[in-house]
């Protein structure tokens, strides 16, 4: 199951609220997905969702609305190969009966389905019905490696997403908008955003799900992080003991090991014994003990004793005085 789908379905099972709030979620579907047709004097309003359980929730809803016998048709969509579902009223006065119940339109009007002037809920449980409605009519949730988190809802035209955008200002979020193929679109991109949001909206589930993906992930990416700087190190001591015994090796064959000064003699022998060992780490095989920067002088001392001459080949030993 999606993100997307699984954040839906936790809505779409949340218990029974206020009278007010309901209403308030029904009304985000309805504006948002919402539209009238009549047909041979037949007035029909439907309201299309893309999930089951959300359409059970949208037919709870107009039943609680005063909808008598809403209908869910299953319809298929063979060009994108998706399922929606219709979940339509009958009727133009049972229609018009519940626009005004919802305020979209005044009692006694022609019926008419408006998107604009929309008023903002003005209770904190009704404004997150509101947001619940159309994160369910036009949402969606995604985590990817490339982009990160990423939480938008499709709002149709430029108004309702100002509408929209209001309601979220109210509980200090500020999303983004954009404009993509002609539609209107909110979104989030910062994960505290995107978890703030799924609480307003009441999908704790989700959310704990979602904090604990965030846990992990950091989790992750320190410990790569970690692994990659010792990775980086390790190559770094195993690079330098490597041109280390090259060195040792010039060394012993120019004049042999033994004719070293006692402190040069010991570092070349004891990194002989210990390939793998960083300087930190051969110093204290010493007797006595040498620090990093003293084992790192003594190879200094020794380069400069036996550089090497990449252009003629040949080494030169330099007469240097005991150290």
């Amino acid at each position: 199951m999606s993100l997307t789908r699984q954040v839906k379905h936790e809505l779409a099972r949340l218990g029974e609220q206020l009278a007010c709030c309901g209403s308030w979620e029904l009304k985000a579907f309805i504006l948002r997905n919402g539209y009238y047709t009549i047909r041979r004097d037949i007035h029909v309003l439907t309201i299309t969702v893309d999930d089951s359980a959300v359409a059970r929730r949208l037919f709870n809803l107009l039943r609680q609305a005063g909808v008598e016998a809403p209908l869910i048709i299953r319809e298929q969509e063979k060009r994108l190969d998706k399922t929606r579902f219709l979940v339509q009223v009958m009727g133009k006065d049972q229609i018009d009966a519940l626009l005004v119940y919802l305020d979209i339109k005044e009692a006694g009007r022609h019926l008419s389905l408006p998107r604009l002037n929309v008023v903002i809920p003005k209770r904190v449980c009704c404004r997150r019905a509101f947001l619940r409605g159309v994160f369910m009519a036009g949402g969606s949730i995604s985590i990817t490696r490339s982009s990160g988190y990423h939480l938008e809802i499709n709002c149709g035209n430029l108004d309702d997403a100002r509408v929209y955008r209001k309601v979220i200002d109210l509980f200090n979020l500020r999303a983004l908008l954009r404009k993509r193929e002609g539609y209107a679109y909110l979104y989030f991109k910062s994960a505290e955003a995107i978890a703030d949001f799924l609480r307003i909206i009441g999908a704790g589930g989700t959310l704990l799900e979602l904090e604990s993906m965030r846990v992990v992930r950091s989790m992750r990416n320190q410990v790569n992080r970690v692994v990659n700087c010792e990775t980086a190190n390790l190559e770094k001591v195993v690079a330098s003991a490597q041109q280390q015994l090259e060195l040792i090796d010039r060394a012993d064959r120019a004049v042999g090991l033994e004719n070293l000064p006692p402190s040069l003699r010991d570092a070349a022998l004891a990194r002989r014994r210990h390939p793998d060992a960083s300087l930190a780490e051969l110093g204290k095989k010493l007797e006595p003990p040498v620090s990093k920067s003293g084992m790192n002088h003594r190879f200094r001392q020794l380069n400069k004793m036996f550089e090497y001459n990449t252009k003629s080949g040949v080494t030169s030993c330099n007469n240097h005085a005991n150290y």
